[in-house]
């Protein structure tokens, strides 16, 4: 099954069309646990990272990396095209050190029609350096330290930048089942909740309509401009 023939059955009528929330952390957080804890398959958001892919290439014998990095961009990006295409719910995963790129991602998903949140996903550094250990796939601990360094101080600034602004605690020990429910509840209001981007709003109704299927169909975007919107992403 291709990329193209998995979101055949998605649907305008579908829950959760054109929202999106980005989810912040420094590696070692632990957002990819949160996210499975506080979904359900109500609603079926989309993973928008490399990581997929990233796994995929790296069970294979021998990978040349120099190679496959480039794949791994490439099927990413065509991807997140099908995504936008078909108006899905989005789960953005990363760490968000950079605001320009953060914001940059936030402005095309918002010209499109898209409501947007943020979770941030609270770690005490010690912790996450120790899951960094214990996983399969490290990254340099350098690196953890020099992002917790960076989004630290950007945790007020991107809470009062967001109308939809979450945190989530997840130190040893923090997450309980009560965290859990709490979080879980918010996240799922807002992917039901009434459209509020205007841009959105307007498109679901001549989608609904004209009977349209994909955001290519209403004229509004083609797939070449969508790629290029989604070549800015990456940037």
């Amino acid at each position: 099954m291709n990329l193209r023939e998995y979101l055949l059955n998605e649907s305008i009528e579908d829950k959760g069309i054109l929202k999106a929330i980005f989810m912040v952390g420094t590696p070692g957080a632990g957002k990819s646990y949160v996210l499975k804890k506080i979904t359900d398959g109500t609603i079926d958001p989309r993973i928008v990272n490399t990581d997929v892919f990233t796994e995929f290439f790296g069970n294979k014998k021998n990978v040349d990396w120099d190679v496959y990095g480039d794949k791994i961009k490439t099927l990413t990006q065509k991807q997140l095209v099908l995504y936008l295409n078909s108006l899905l719910p989005l789960w953005v995963d990363g760490t968000s050190s950079d605001p320009k790129s953060l914001f940059r991602r936030v402005g095309i998903l918002k010209s499109i029609g898209y409501d947007v949140g943020l979770v941030w996903v609270n770690t005490p550094l010690e912790t996450a350096l120790k899951r960094n250990r214990e996983r399969e796939r490290q990254v340099p601990e350098e690196f953890i330290y020099s992002t917790y360094d960076k989004i630290e101080p950007l945790k007020k600034y991107y809470k009062s930048e967001f109308n939809k602004y979450y945190e989530v605690n997840n130190g040893e020990g923090e997450l309980t089942d009560d965290v859990i429910n709490d979080i879980f509840k918010k996240i799922k209001k807002f992917y039901l909740d009434k459209q509020i981007n205007p841009i959105g709003t307007s498109l679901i109704e001549n989608m609904k309509t004209n009977k349209f299927k994909y955001l290519s169909d209403t004229g509004n975007y083609s797939i070449n401009e969508l790629e290029k919107l989604v070549d800015s992403w990456y940037k």
